[in-house]
C-alpha cells in the first residue's frame, strides 16, 4: 500500500521545484527587460539614471519586480515535508500523555474521533507555522519600492521626497458615492 504521506510529500516537493524554475525563468526575463529598458532610458529620458550603471540599475529592476513569493512558498512547502515526521512523533507522543492525564477510556485510543480530530488539526497547525514563518520573512526581508531605490541609487535624499500613491478606484467611488447621497438629501 502506498502511504499517502509520501505521495504528498512528493507532490509538494514537484511543487516547490516547480516554484523555483518558475522564479528563475522570471527572473531571467526580468534581466532582460532591465536591459532594455536601461538603454529606453539612455536614450528618452537620462535625467532618471543618472550616475546609476547599467549593472546597478539590472539589480534594482530585478529587486524590484522579482516574484519572490515562489520562493518563499517553495520553502514551505519544503519545511512542511521535513517538518511533517517530527510534528507526528511530537503529536503522538502529546496524545499518549493527554490519556495518562485524563484517564481516558478508550474512545480515545488511536484510530477513534477524537484522535482524528487531533491529529488532523495538529498536523495543519504544524503546516500553517511554517506558512506563518515564511510569511513573515516575506514581508520583512521586502525589498525597496523600484521607484525609491532608483532614487536612492541617483543620491537623491528620500527624506525630503514624498512618493504619492494613487488612490485606489474602490475609494473614488466611495466618494462619488457619498457625495450623490449628500447632494440626494439637500
Amino acid at each position: 500500500m502506498i502511504n499517502p504521506f509520501a505521495v504528498a510529500g512528493i507532490v509538494a516537493a514537484l511543487i516547490a521545484v516547480l516554484l523555483v524554475l518558475r522564479w528563475f525563468i522570471a527572473v531571467a526575463g526580468l534581466r532582460s527587460d532591465a536591459r532594455s529598458e536601461y538603454a529606453a532610458r539612455q536614450g528618452d529620458r537620462p535625467q532618471t539614471i543618472e550616475g546609476v550603471d547599467q549593472p546597478t540599475f539590472v539589480r534594482i529592476y530585478v529587486d524590484g519586480h522579482a516574484p519572490r513569493w515562489t520562493l518563499y512558498a517553495a520553502a514551505t512547502l519544503i519545511a512542511a515535508i521535513l517538518i511533517t515526521p517530527f510534528a507526528l512523533y511530537a503529536l503522538f507522543a502529546f496524545w499518549d500523555w493527554i490519556i495518562v492525564v485524563l484517564d481516558a477510556g478508550e474512545w480515545f485510543a488511536p484510530g477513534y474521533y477524537p484522535w482524528m480530530f487531533y491529529l488532523f488539526f495538529g498536523l495543519i497547525g504544524a503546516w500553517a507555522l511554517c506558512g506563518y514563518v515564511a510569511a513573515r520573512f516575506h514581508h520583512r526581508r521586502a525589498p525597496e519600492a523600484f521607484q525609491a531605490a532608483l532614487m536612492r541609487a541617483r543620491g537623491e535624499p528620500l527624506d525630503d521626497v514624498v512618493i504619492r500613491r494613487g488612490r485606489p478606484k474602490w475609494a473614488r467611488r466611495a466618494s462619488v458615492i457619498a457625495a450623490q447621497r449628500e447632494n440626494s438629501e439637500d
